[in-house]
């Protein structure tokens, strides 16, 4: 089985070909906000045969609202043409397991003061992702979890309380590690999660400035 995955949850982005659970091609970037053109032309870089590729993944996040739906996007309109099938595997087990701790919480921010966190035993979601206050974090975060996060930098003095690794860098999720986690859970026979962004904040509803004319 060939998998292509997108993952573009964090200012990491990246794409890649996972075969019989092998990373066989993987592509990164640091993205810019700016354009997505980094995305297709790291695609174009890869030189997949669409034909040879049997399912697409996207990193549902939590994380970069754009970032998720573009990834979303196009991997339905890959998927489209020869009615492959499409996965979804929330970000934050592509984190956990590229550490491997017993127990890991992984924070992101939220903005608006806020932050999302889930606490995940090794690749597993424990606790699901929530969104909180700052103050909540603690009361949330099992003792002794080792805590990672891809926003260490904006989150530095709020989780210097927490036990985190000792270079206390960011932590990304990858496009690699994502596919083999949906391989390993199509060949144990498990589900996708829903194929659908994480979004951690409620939809904002703006009144229109100006009334309807009928």
């Amino acid at each position: 089985m060939k998998l292509f995955s997108i993952e573009l949850s964090s200012k990491h982005g990246s794409i890649s070909l996972v075969e019989e659970g092998v990373v066989v091609a993987e592509k990164s970037w640091i993205e810019n906000f700016k354009n997505r053109q980094q995305l297709f032309d790291s695609m174009a870089e890869l030189g997949v045969d669409w034909d040879t590729v049997d399912g697409f993944v996207a990193g549902r996040g939590p994380g970069a609202f754009s970032g998720m739906r573009i990834s979303f996007s196009v991997i339905n309109s890959l998927a489209a043409p020869g009615g492959k099938p499409v996965y979804a595997l929330n970000s934050g087990a592509a984190i956990a397991a590229q550490i491997g701790a017993p127990r890991i919480a992984v924070v992101g921010d939220a903005r608006r003061n806020k932050v999302w966190a889930g606490v995940f035993v090794g690749a597993e979601l424990e606790q699901e992702f929530k969104l909180m206050e700052y103050d909540e974090l603690a009361r949330f975060i099992p003792q002794e979890t080792l805590v990672v996060s891809p926003d260490h930098d904006r989150l530095e003095e709020l989780l210097a309380g927490f036990r985190t690794l000792d270079s206390n860098e960011p932590v990304f999720p990858t496009a690699g590690v994502l596919g083999q986690l949906v391989f390993q859970q199509l060949e144990k026979r498990g589900g996708s999660e829903p194929f659908e962004p994480l979004y951690m904040h409620p939809p904002v509803f703006v009144e229109p400035r100006f009334s309807a004319q009928l």
